[in-house]
């Protein structure tokens, strides 16, 4: 095996690095040139909202509570913000890519500790270079998150299977505690479901109960349990959600009564494949190969089978299915996959067939590829307008007449439309649910009577920049306010002028610069009342 470590460098440490660096390539490469896509505005703006208001224990979407998810994952986009003096497309969708790159390297390590190097790096290959894996490691979601939480469990794991000292325990424990706080309880299950075949081999699971482990899991409940104590000692006493109960009905009542989210029962068996996409033959092979000879394989082999078999069932038996739910499972498909690929590398071998295919060629091919779909297509196609251009256009208007601090941000909900992020440093923006009745005619001095009246708070109009979204840019809601507004709309992103599409953006509405007389007032922010 050692020749094809070769292929790729001449040491284990330099294929390593290589693995390493060509996954960074790809997953960093025009990650703050795309638009927000899909559920990162969800994240954006509660993670916004967060380092405005300075409350980082209530989770607020729209102006209205929601701990759909728990706060963690919220957190690490809020710390990467302050590290990077602000919200953006980088600081937004890092702590992902981190995640996956982790996750490539995890793999390679469980492939080693499974098999050998050789398997662990076309494992990681594989991994970096699987299409979707790559996608959702450059989104701002908590899913790679998961993945990366469930891999370094199984690595911790596999370092000292018997091991009954405490502290293995305990980090154990602490990792499934951390994984659990970023999307729901299945950071403790999914890494159960994958070692039970292992633990119950050979009754390995009686070693295993002990004071010692109760005490580790009971530290780790602990754990788990701090970002809810912190939220119901220090938010809000308005607040309207209970983080537990959430967790409560997003993963109990929605695996057992779902409410959304309802895919046929065959979902995830068309998603697999996809989702492993281009390796996908070679684990189906790999689980063919195993099967077939179950008996003569790798106690190891059976083992990863079984539990990726356990995963596969549990995501079925949900009445909730998402095709990118399906992401937990495929690092150890392709770990199959690579298991398959290293056996037949080794038969070609000892019938003398030294070269083979060209697996490094495969690999950089694959790499090439998905940098320049994902790293520079991708991105080009959603670059030249959208929120980040219009982010820049808002604020350059803006600065004319006072500094971007002085600023109050309104959004406006429209059609059930939640209109992009816009990132003042000043007070945080106030949400206008689409549910309230606003006025959609008159004059910019009836929309701020009313704004007042609404809000309980004083509003400087010079000093307020008003926010919503549109369907039809020559129906523009609010449009009322252009008579003494300054308009600003989105831009078309390059992919839509190239294909002459028609794209629904926001329409920002800053007060005439000459209505600005006094310059440099700085405008009470007052207290924000979220509900």
């Amino acid at each position: 095996m050692k020749k094809f470590t070769v292929e790729f460098c001449k040491s284990d440490r330099g294929a390593l690095l290589l693995l390493l660096g060509v996954t960074a390539l790809i997953l960093l490469f025009g990650l703050g040139a795309r638009e927000l896509w899909g559920a990162e505005t969800r994240w954006a703006n509660i993670s916004l909202q967060m380092l405005q208001s300075g409350n980082y224990f209530d989770p607020y979407l729209k102006g209205a509570a929601y701990y759909d998810k728990p706060l963690p994952s919220y957190w690490l986009i809020a710390a990467t913000a302050e590290l990077m003096n602000g919200l953006s497309h980088w600081s937004l969708r890092l702590s992902s890519v981190i995640a996956a790159w982790l996750s490539v390297w995890l793999i390679y390590l469980i492939g080693g500790q499974l098999f050998n190097k050789s398997t662990g790096l076309i494992a990681g290959w594989m991994l970096a270079t699987t299409f979707f894996f790559v996608f959702w490691g450059r989104v701002a979601t908590a899913d790679t998150l998961t993945v990366c939480g469930v891999l370094a469990s199984v690595w911790w794991y596999w370092r000292g299977p018997d091991d009954t000292r405490i502290g293995r325990y305990t980090v154990f424990f602490l990792l499934l505690a951390l994984t659990s706080l970023f999307k729901g309880l299945i950071g403790f299950i999914l890494p159960a479901l994958v070692l039970l075949p292992h633990l119950l081999s050979d009754g390995r699971w009686k070693r295993h109960l002990n004071f010692r482990l109760c005490a580790a899991l009971l530290i780790a409940g602990l754990c788990y349990m701090t970002p809810f104590v912190l939220s119901h000692m220090y938010g809000a006493p308005t607040y309207r959600e209970s983080g537990l109960g959430l967790v409560f009905q997003e993963n109990f009542v929605r695996f057992f009564k779902p409410f959304d989210n309802l895919g046929p029962i065959y979902t995830y068996l068309v998603y697999l494949p996809i989702y492993t996409l281009p390796w996908a033959p070679f684990w189906v092979l790999g689980l063919w190969v195993a099967a077939k000879q179950w008996r003569q394989v790798e106690p190891n082999t059976r083992w990863l089978v079984m539990g990726l078999g356990l995963l596969f069932l549990f995501f079925t038996a949900s009445g909730s299915r998402r095709s990118y739910y399906v992401l937990p499972l495929v690092p150890f498909a392709q770990l199959i996959g690579a298991w398959w690929v290293t056996r037949y590398i080794a038969q070609r071998r000892a019938l003398g067939n030294v070269s083979g295919p060209g697996w490094a060629k495969g690999f950089g091919l694959a790499a090439g590829v998905l940098f320049l779909v994902l790293g520079v297509i991708y991105p080009w196609t959603n670059g030249g307008g959208g929120v980040i251009r219009f982010s820049a256009d808002v604020r350059q208007e803006a600065t004319k007449s006072a500094p971007w601090n002085q600023w109050r941000m309104v959004l406006v909900e429209v059609d059930n439309k939640l209109p992009m992020y816009l990132q003042n440093d000043g007070g945080a923006f106030y949400y206008v649910p689409g549910t309230q009745d606003f006025p959609t005619t008159g004059d910019s001095a009836t929309f701020m009577a009313w704004l007042e009246k609404s809000s309980g708070q004083r509003w400087n109009p010079d000093r307020t920049i008003i926010v919503t979204q549109y369907h039809d840019k020559a129906k523009l809601p609010l449009n009322f306010l252009a008579a003494d507004h300054t308009v600003i709309t989105t831009k078309l992103t390059n992919g839509a002028r190239l294909f002459h599409s028609r794209e629904s953006g926001s329409v920002a509405f800053i007060p005439h610069v000459e209505n600005n007389v006094v310059e440099n007032v700085v405008i009470p922010k007052g207290n924000i009342d979220y509900d």
